[in-house]
């Protein structure tokens, strides 16, 4: 085994999430780069299952973590933009939905009835139990009603919605709002541990749309998916950057147990957790900034910082401020792991 490796034990998470006792901080981080692991590995670790098994556990993880893909892919643009490095991105003046008549003549997003395909998550559920120790099964339910509204209308169009014809705004959020708890339903009806989902909605400085048209289009929808996942007896958090410290106690109430990723620029962790300690888990928070820029000796600086703030109310599990992306330096990306080992036991 490596200083990073051992055998994994899911329970670590489930009572993180819940407040209760724990060895250690969890490391949980829902992606991380294929070139980034690659780089650690040396060798060629393609998405799916089979990588997923392979580093997650090499590096302290206590589950894998799957995309589902859709059965039939959304399409959102009617044209997409290619950067000079290999990026695409859709173009946000291409937008399928502009009015009614585009709205009814729409057919490109999936089936409202099982809209997932989760043939892959049924292999994991089965090589997890293969798996020494307790391996936990997690999957991304692909719906954020909030980030397609904005592809499927361009967001300068969407802003302009609002006020011009807010009842197509809403019809368009409930088309997708029922996609949405179609996959959740599939989701939660599979031997999972947790469900992660994700809607980035503000800026560093604050929410992209007013807080009261986030609680009258898009709550309903989050509300019945948070619901279903804890009827189900699953775990489920949330990702969205920047600061929606307005809409967190609205999570709380919905009974979310975890959200990620706690952007430093955004809102202070170690306040959020005064004020929700007990109620709703944070992960995250390690600068990815200085995960990319900085030296591993900054990056195990500022974990045992967090680290020592954090552990003494619990509920905290340890990952990035966004995610472990393309640019991150494995050998930042490992300081933070290692600093776990040193520093993140009870």
């Amino acid at each position: 085994m490596s200083s990073l490796e051992r055998i994994p034990d899911y329970s670590r998470v489930e009572n993180a999430l819940a407040f209760k006792n724990i060895d250690r901080v969890p490391n949980f981080e829902p992606f991380v780069s294929r070139t980034v692991r690659e780089a650690i590995f040396g060798r060629e670790l393609p998405d799916g299952l089979e990588s997923e098994l392979f580093y997650r556990p090499r590096l302290g993880y206590d589950f894998i973590y799957l995309i589902p893909p859709y059965h039939r892919p959304p399409v959102y643009s009617r044209q997409t933009l290619h950067g000079s490095d290999g990026r695409e991105w859709v173009d946000q003046h291409s937008n399928m939905i502009t009015d009614w008549q585009s709205f009814r003549e729409y057919d490109q997003y999936p089936e409202p009835v099982s809209p997932l395909n989760l043939e892959e998550i049924k292999r994991a559920i089965e090589a997890a139990k293969r798996h020494p120790g307790r391996l936990g099964v997690g999957a991304l339910l692909p719906s954020c009603p909030f980030t397609e509204i904005n592809l499927l209308m361009g967001y300068e169009n969407f802003c302009i919605a609002l006020y011009e014809n807010f009842e197509l705004c809403k019809a368009i959020v409930d088309k997708l709002g029922k996609v949405g708890v179609a996959e959740v339903e599939q989701l939660a009806g599979e031997n999972i541990d947790f469900i992660f989902f994700g809607d980035d909605m503000a800026y560093t400085g604050g929410l992209m749309i007013p807080p009261e048209m986030m609680r009258e289009l898009f709550f309903p929808w989050y509300r019945r998916y948070i619901q279903i996942a804890r009827d189900a007896g699953k775990s489920i958090m949330f990702h969205s950057d920047g600061d929606i410290s307005q809409l967190i106690s609205d999570f709380v109430e919905a009974g979310l147990n975890g959200l990620n990723p706690i952007e430093p620029a955004a809102m202070d962790i170690v306040e959020l957790q005064r004020k929700y300690a007990g109620k709703l888990a944070l992960i995250g928070n390690i600068d990815v900034d200085l995960l990319s820029r900085g030296t591993p000796d900054e990056v195990a600086a500022l974990t045992r910082q967090r680290l020592e703030h954090l552990k003494p109310l619990g509920g905290h599990l340890l990952a990035s401020s966004n995610s472990v992306c393309d640019y991150v330096k494995p050998e930042n990306y490992l300081a933070m792991l290692n600093t776990n080992i040193q520093y993140g036991s009870y």
